[in-house]
């Protein structure tokens, strides 16, 4: 049995191998790739990945870049293609096939089809000679990697799959920078899970309507109190009678203003409340508004949205929500 020293040591020489790989085809990446881009960009219709065996199973995951980006696009399985899910495809589709040979059989039916129609053929291959190649209107071509491991694993696919996952992850984050992607549009096409609800606005979880409670500012100590208790979200908001400012009066607040004044009885909630709390636009993401809450140490922020005033969100209901 090996020692844990040399396990770790192969281990990271293995991965010294891929790393070596990808700096590899990072220098041969040319204008090709560019052309890639942009034909991707102008697409009208689907990106359709399609390849065989490993490529395939690399391509199902930088189709779901692609789509988590807003990028419309799906993988037409080579084997079934040639058994109805051709028709699948469109003229305004582009093709992407990846195959490290360039030369698997089942693509033949798949580029007479392509060819027929007029649809544009990404091919991703290391191969210059292949029927890939040929059939391609765009060529991205990698150099020929060493698989990681002796000679014992040269038929196993290891670095030219991480290559293949590094190019198509390259292409779809070029396209989305071309797009103007931004990390609220992911949140978008990640509604579940612990992605999506990091990238939950604050607009989802305003509290508003009845729900919030108000006071007038004349309102008395008690009955602030009272409006306070009621909703159990540990503040009361206080507003002029033209609506045009908003105050907010807090547990602490009222802690503080008891332990201050003599006679509570005759305060008004003007006299303690706090005059200028703090706001934030919808959009703020939840984490985000975590991260003030916890630096300012409040447990309440205003929302607006165009200097409109439009509800509150509790920290309670964001731990909550994130937790779930």
């Amino acid at each position: 049995m090996k020692s844990e020293k040399q396990i770790l040591n192969f281990g990271k020489k293995l991965i010294k191998e891929e790393i070596n790989a990808l700096i590899k085809i990072n220098k041969n990446i040319n204008s090709s790739f560019s052309k890639a881009v942009n034909l991707i960009f102008n697409t009208k219709g689907n990106i359709v990945f399609t390849g065989v065996g490993k490529s395939k199973l690399i391509l199902e995951k930088t189709c779901g870049t692609f789509s988590s980006l807003g990028i419309p696009s799906y993988v037409l399985d080579a084997n079934q293609a040639n058994h109805g899910s051709l028709g699948n495809l469109q003229k305004t589709d582009t093709l992407i096939i990846a195959s490290n040979s360039g030369n698997t059989n089942e693509l033949i039916t798949i580029f007479r089809f392509a060819k027929k129609y007029k649809i544009k053929i990404i091919g991703i291959s290391s191969n210059k000679k292949s029927q890939l190649f040929k059939n391609s209107d765009i060529n991205i071509i990698y150099p020929r990697v060493k698989e990681i491991g002796d000679d014992n694993f040269k038929l196993v696919p290891t670095s030219s799959t991480t290559v293949l996952a590094a190019i198509g992850d390259a292409l779809a984050i070029s396209v989305g920078k071309l797009k103007k992607f931004k990390i609220k549009n992911f949140g978008e096409t990640h509604p579940g899970g612990s992605i999506g609800k990091s990238l939950t606005s604050i607009k989802d979880l305003l509290i508003t309507g009845n729900s919030i409670p108000f006071v007038d500012s004349n309102a008395s100590f008690s009955k602030v109190l009272s409006v306070i208790a009621s909703k159990r979200l540990g503040c009361a908001l206080v507003k002029d009678k033209k609506f045009k400012r908003i105050s907010i009066v807090t547990d602490g607040d009222t802690a503080r203003a008891a332990s201050k004044y003599k006679n509570i009885s005759s305060l008004k909630v003007s006299q303690f409340m706090t005059k200028n709390p703090k706001y934030i636009n919808e959009n703020t993401l939840a984490t985000e508004a975590l991260s003030i809450m916890n630096e300012k140490r409040i447990t309440i922020l205003l929302v607006k949205s165009k200097n409109k005033f439009k509800g509150l969100v509790s920290l309670h209901s964001i731990i909550e929500y994130l937790g779930k």
